[in-house]
């Protein structure tokens, strides 16, 4: 079987909800290529979703160290550091993650939701209000491109 299947089952007993079968298929196309980004964040994403914590930040890490400039997985290691209450490793990454892309919203909130945590509650609320600001003008564009007009009230 081709990686490319390989992928393909992973994903979708993903999607059924078998998450040992979705690990055991992703570790093969791991075992032929170390450095398939693509296996790598989706194994860390079933990791995360089983609960299995530690191994999904170690997966997300391989990839960083492949990739260190996507802003999307520094954002889903930290939400792995957070729910090991290790709020000062998730910060580190949601700050590299808005340095990477600074129009993303889900850092944001993300490290609103840390800031939280640290008991940093202004800067938790600026946070906040800078990912909806920042949705808002997603969503704004995005339906400009669709032809709607988006009016601010």
């Amino acid at each position: 079987m081709s990686d490319e299947d390989l992928m393909l089952d992973a994903k979708h007993a993903f999607a059924k909800g078998d998450l040992v079968k979705s690990i055991e298929l992703f570790n093969k196309v791991i075992e032929d290529d170390p450095k398939n980004l693509i296996a790598l964040f989706s194994r860390g994403t079933v990791f995360f979703r089983n609960e299995e914590y530690q191994k999904a930040i170690d997966d997300f890490t391989s990839y960083i160290s492949i990739n260190p400039s996507n802003e999307k997985i520094y954002c889903s290691r930290a939400n792995a550091y957070l729910s090991l209450n290790q709020n000062e490793e998730a910060m580190k990454d949601l700050n590299r993650a808005i340095d990477i892309d600074p129009q993303y919203p889900t850092a944001y909130f993300t490290r609103s939701l840390a800031f939280k945590r640290l008991g940093e509650n202004e800067h938790a609320e600026e946070d906040q209000m800078a990912g909806e600001q920042l949705q808002r003008q997603l969503s704004q564009a995005y339906y400009e491109t669709q032809g709607i007009m988006y009016q601010n009230f």
